[in-house]
């Protein structure tokens, strides 16, 4: 059940940071720059979970029937889930027995599973492969490169900008410091564009500390808060071009402090359901999906009548050379269900997608307690607006010696770009604005998947 917090509960709670990098701040400041992206009028949000180090899927989404589940035992030996533990979300095909969230999701026609995609330069066979003839994506089964490729939105060349920051330079003429919110740290997806992405973190410098210092949105700035004041304002005509550009980019950030005392966050919203990890590596799934609803629970508030946001979300702890991903699984399912639970409660189920992204998926067959780097996996993608319920995309063969596999890694069918172009199509790009966010789709002859709309 959801229910009020006051502003400064959730300031303090939730989001403020260091003066030095405020993401409040960093959010609050230029208010007159927001501009209506060319879209129908309606709010949207597309919320990515990066599921970084590559997930096991193959014990995500497991097959049913008795040939296709002895080949997928026979190849993950050890591995392989009992198939009367699996979850039925198909005919064919069932999620692991602690996926129940996602299982009802799906069968509320609220998720959708999207199979054996990847990183490509162009479509990509086996035979091309073996006979060398095949333009591979660069450091294949390298977690840096692969996910570089995934936030670039390209394997075919090396971009200077994420797809979501030229997704935000298309959308808007001049600099929209609303559209990329980032409540897991800098990524190179949200990198590059004419304005930062917000960065939204726990308070790590508390209320307390920075009113100490006058710096707090309670303090009226505070003796020690105007020499700082006086010394950046100062320094902003120094002759150390990096010194001025530093202190004046302080004065702006110390100046969005009186903003502070708007209603922007009046209003917001706390809600249950959303659970820490067990052995959850940084910050847990649950808390930065909290975070994102906590956002979206005062989106009215946000200056603009025709708004658009794209949030990033990482969990972490999916690189497991000696495990098959169950507690990630499970955790996943658990904070997705909370995460949908939430929107619905807020009425906004329909304007928001929540997708899934990984370095790569993991190899057939184990190395003993675990999997190695693979490369093609299957993705999950959320929402009202989703066409749940169904499985898009080819599923390749789960047996010794596949023929859909190279060395024992999954060669994918469907193209990274394929994946997110649809999803951005929703999300209200056009057909030639897709070509310049996604420069190699042309490669490729889907450019909507059908998965949504």
């Amino acid at each position: 059940m959801k229910k009020q917090l006051d502003r400064r509960d959730f300031l303090k709670h939730s989001i403020t940071g260091a003066v030095s990098a405020s993401p409040l701040i960093a959010m609050l400041g230029s208010l007159s720059q927001l501009e209506a992206a060319q879209t129908d009028g309606e709010y949207k949000a597309i919320v990515c979970v990066l599921l970084e180090g590559g997930a096991d899927v193959f014990n995500m989404v497991a097959p049913l029937q008795k040939d296709a589940y002895n080949g997928y035992k026979a190849v993950r030996q050890e591995l392989a889930l009992p198939k009367e533990s699996l979850l039925p979300i198909t005919d064919t095909y069932g999620l692991r027995a602690n996926m129940a969230n996602m299982q009802k999701l799906f069968e509320d026609q609220k998720l959708a599973v999207i199979a054996n995609v990847g990183t490509l330069v162009k479509p990509t066979t086996l035979k091309e492969i073996e006979e060398g003839s095949a333009i591979l994506p660069s450091q294949l089964f390298a977690h840096n490169t692969q996910r570089d490729l995934w936030m670039l939105g390209s394997a075919r060349e090396a971009l200077r900008n994420g797809w979501a920051a030229r997704l935000g330079d298309t959308f808007y003429a001049a600099p929209n410091p609303y559209f990329n919110v980032t409540v897991a740290g800098n990524n190179l997806m949200q990198l590059g564009g004419k304005a930062e992405a917000m960065a939204f973190d726990d308070a790590y410098i508390s209320p307390d500390t920075m009113r100490y210092y006058g710096f707090g949105p309670e303090s009226g700035g505070g003796d020690v808060g105007n020499v700082y004041q006086d010394m950046y304002e100062a320094k902003q005509s120094d002759g150390n071009k990096l010194l001025a550009a530093f202190a004046k980019r302080r004065v702006e950030k110390l100046k969005q402090q009186e903003t502070l005392g708007g209603a922007l966050f009046e209003g917001v919203q706390e809600f249950d359901g959303f659970n820490t990890g067990v052995h959850e590596t940084g910050k847990s799934l649950g808390k930065q999906l909290e975070i994102v609803a906590k956002i979206l629970s005062v989106k009215e508030n946000f200056p603009g009548e025709r708004k658009r946001q794209i949030f990033f979300v990482n969990h972490h702890g999916w690189d497991t050379h000696d495990s098959d991903n169950e507690h990630q699984a499970g955790y996943l399912s658990e904070s997705l269900g909370a995460f949908q639970d939430a929107l619905e409660k807020m009425g906004i189920a329909d304007s928001v997608t929540t997708f899934t992204i990984s370095d790569f998926g993991r190899s057939l067959s184990p190395n003993g307690a675990g999997t190695d780097h693979g490369w093609g996996a299957h993705a999950f993608v959320m929402g009202g607006a989703v066409k749940g319920g169904n499985i898009y995309g080819t599923m390749p063969q789960l047996i010794p010696n596949s023929p859909d596999a190279w060395i024992d890694r999954m060669i994918p069918t469907t193209a990274m770009e394929s994946y997110l172009a649809t999803i951005v199509k929703w999300f209200g790009a056009t057909e030639s604005e897709l070509d310049t966010i996604f420069p190699n789709l042309k490669s490729f002859t889907v450019k909507d998947m059908g998965f949504i709309g």
